[in-house]
């Protein structure tokens, strides 16, 4: 009886592992690449002008629940609004450019803040009044680090 009921536990031992195991840049740029169709750097252009950037923050994360004490999580990129475009086409346009930078099709722009070469940033799009913030974001503090630094560097680009 025993040791049916490990066999039974056993696979539901490696799947709840595989929610656990960290995937490479590359297989995650993978997985989005297919989605990317319709999406390319042409079409992407307007939204990776630095002109478009309103106001650079950091972006902040709480640990858990309960925990007040925040920590360094990425960049809240705040963008003018742009007409025609919803937070779900430039999530998937920055996206799609993400992967591109990670599996080397696309060089990365200079001090670009939406893709970091051989590391992986969450995107995550909102509207905020009239435009909209990106947040990009990662668990690991000095990719966080580089992903705000860059963000304020490239913003810098844009002219008065």
């Amino acid at each position: 009886m025993r040791s049916r009921l490990r066999l039974l536990l056993l696979p539901l031992l490696f799947a709840g592992c595989r929610f656990f195991i960290t995937r490479s840049p590359s297989e995650q740029a993978r997985d989005i690449a297919p989605r990317c169709r319709g999406f390319t750097e042409e079409a992407a252009a307007q939204i990776l002008s630095p002109s478009l950037i309103d106001s650079v923050e950091p972006a902040y994360t709480q640990s858990g629940p309960g925990d007040r004490a925040e920590r360094l999580h990425g960049s809240r990129i705040h963008l003018r609004p742009i007409a025609t475009l919803s937070r779900e086409s430039i999530a998937r346009s920055l996206e799609c450019h993400e992967s591109r930078v990670v599996l080397g099709s696309t060089p990365a722009l200079a001090d670009d803040p939406y893709a970091l070469a051989g590391k992986w940033l969450d995107i995550d799009v909102d509207s905020d009044r009239d435009g909209f913030v990106v947040q990009m974001a990662s668990d690991d503090l000095s990719t966080a680090r580089e992903a705000l630094s860059r963000a304020k560097r490239f913003s810098a680009q844009r002219e008065p």
